[in-house]
């Protein structure tokens, strides 16, 4: 349908629209501009952007009144909705990913942290064959409960659990001073004696040994 031109010349700002202009009814904005759902707008070569533009600086257009190739709001709307909904999703991947990994983390912490205290729990029993072999003379009793610790020893070995060298100097890494003696042998800082063995758990401390130092 023929465009109807308004002809009043009391209209202080006038469409402009072109001579061909098929809209059924045009309205304009105070720049005497066509609004949008106007297709009759003709500044020239004015862009067909779309409403959602997301062009930093401003649009550059060819003769046709087309969006130049490096013009982000050349994108349909259907592109650009595309897009957002690819991000939203490779976004929630991501965040998904990394919860899984959190948990995974917590579970093997809280596994390994559920494995140290059952082994902790277990190191006084251990205690009680140094108890034992400082207590029995009989040779044969003393060979036996020697076997017995050397087999349970080397079981926690295979899984992790070791004990705690006590042969050289001090480390507060690994021990723990409860007394310093100035009359034993040795140098300054050399173990004299051992009060309570430590045990690592994959070189971690899980009990410090005690013992005494040469002061």
């Amino acid at each position: 349908m023929k465009h109807k031109k308004k002809q009043d010349e009391d209209i202080e700002h006038k469409c402009n629209c072109s001579e061909d202009c098929e809209c059924e009814e045009c309205t304009c904005n105070e720049d005497s501009h066509c609004t949008e759902n106007c297709t009759c707008y003709n500044e020239e070569h004015s862009c067909d952007c779309n409403n959602e533009c997301t062009c930093d600086d401003e649009c550059n257009c060819n003769e046709e009144s087309k969006c130049s190739d490096d013009c982000n709001c050349a994108e349909t709307k259907v592109e650009i909705e595309s897009k957002n909904y690819l991000n939203d999703l490779l976004r929630l991947q991501a965040e998904f990913d990394n919860y899984r990994k959190r948990m995974q983390t917590a579970l093997g912490d809280a596994r390994k942290d559920g494995f140290i205290e059952a082994i902790d729990g277990f190191l006084p029993a251990l205690d009680s064959f140094k108890m034992a072999t400082d207590m029995i003379t009989d040779e044969n009793t003393l060979t036996g409960i020697k076997f017995i610790e050397k087999g349970i020893l080397s079981t926690l070995s295979k899984i992790g659990v070791d004990e705690i060298d006590t042969s050289g100097k001090f480390d507060p890494e690994y021990h723990q001073a409860i007394y310093l003696d100035e009359n034993a042998e040795g140098e300054s800082g050399d173990i004299v004696n051992v009060a309570s063995k430590g045990y690592t758990y994959k070189g971690k401390v899980i009990r410090y040994a005690q013992v005494i130092v040469k002061k």
